[in-house]
């Protein structure tokens, strides 16, 4: 304070007592603030997502999937979902393979999916499992997404009532003309004779003898698959061979028992004619995993071991014997539908 005009300090002990206080009290205050911030923690999450929830018969709807924060040092992704060609009434026109983005240490996966629907109604899809584990205990966090809900609506036909008009009755004139029916005649009468002349003055070529194939087309099929079990599968070059062997030996016998154009087809091809034959999900979800696996092999994109190999060559014979059953119950239930006379 100002005495006299000049400056005298007081109680200047008390003073500097209270600034030493002051800086103890914030540094306490500023150490409690720290420790009452929580602690930022990122915990996996998994979603499945529609980019709309109704279309009309044909159209088209991306289904997406979505796992976040995922530490790629400490935990990996065991189980992706992989959805079948049709997921109850609604089809998979195209998958995309699955994207990695990774922000600060953590992986985000992303998968989308072209969808389709040809039945009207509202269709449930999932819920959908994602299996993560720990790559130092190995132990399982099972993840899994809400149930998705797929509206197909029937396309609304009430505008074409009158795109086709009715027509009056067109009268027809009943008499006959007898003159292309001559000339018909002369001409097929003219050929007939002009066959026989050339038949008999051409040489008949010796038949060449008929093959006569033994057991029905499962059996041959079942017989080729089970030599192939004690083929040698050590090489690149074996397990390509062997793998193409399978795939062709089950195409024959859907040519030769369905009588489906199987051995120039595609996968894709293959099984959208076969959907009659193999109507249980489960068996044409094998079945059409059993033939990405052999094509998978023979363009060199995969290679499995000779266990996995002839494991593939059981579940194979398995998968025959259930279309064979399938094919000989519609036989039979045919038969009695036919009138016996």
């Amino acid at each position: 304070m100002m005495v006299n005009g000049q400056w005298s300090i007081v109680n200047g002990e008390s003073l500097i007592n209270a600034v030493l206080l002051n800086r103890k009290t914030l540094s306490v205050f500023f150490c409690l603030l720290a420790l009452s911030i929580p602690t930022l923690t990122f915990s996996q999450s998994a979603s499945a997502a529609l980019d709309r929830d109704k279309i009309l018969l044909g159209e088209q709807v991306t289904l997406q999937f979505n796992l976040n924060n995922l530490n790629p040092l400490t935990t990996y992704v065991s189980t992706w979902p992989a959805p079948g060609d049709t997921m109850n009434h609604v089809e998979i026109v195209k998958r995309n393979d699955i994207d990695t983005v990774n922000v600060n240490g953590l992986n985000s996966y992303e998968q989308k999916f072209t969808l389709t629907g040809f039945d009207s109604g509202r269709w449930q899809l999932g819920p959908f499992n994602f299996v993560l584990q720990d790559k130092t205990t190995g132990k399982q966090i099972n993840l899994s997404t809400q149930p998705l809900y797929l509206t197909v609506l029937p396309v609304d036909v009430s505008s074409l009532n009158d795109y086709h008009p009715i027509k009056d009755v067109i009268e027809v004139n009943t008499t006959f003309n007898w003159l292309p029916v001559i000339i018909v005649a002369t001409l097929l009468i003219a050929g007939v004779v002009i066959f026989i002349v050339l038949k008999k003055r051409k040489k008949r070529p010796t038949p060449e003898p008929e093959i006569v194939l033994k057991g029905t087309p499962f059996e041959r099929a079942v017989e080729k698959l089970r030599e192939l079990q004690d083929q040698p599968l050590n090489s690149v070059a074996e397990k390509r061979k062997f793998h193409s062997d399978v795939d062709i030996i089950c195409r024959q016998y859907f040519e030769e028992m369905l009588h489906v154009k199987a051995l120039q087809a595609t996968t894709s091809e293959l099984f959208s004619r076969m959907n009659v034959y193999m109507q249980d999900q489960h068996l044409r979800s094998k079945m059409r995993q059993l033939f990405d696996l052999h094509a998978s092999v023979k363009f060199a994109k995969y290679m499995p071991d000779a266990e996995e190999s002839r494991a593939a060559l059981k579940e194979t014979i398995a998968c025959l014997g259930s279309i064979e059953g399938y094919v000989q119950q519609s036989t039979q239930n045919a038969d009695r539908l036919v009138p016996k006379y």
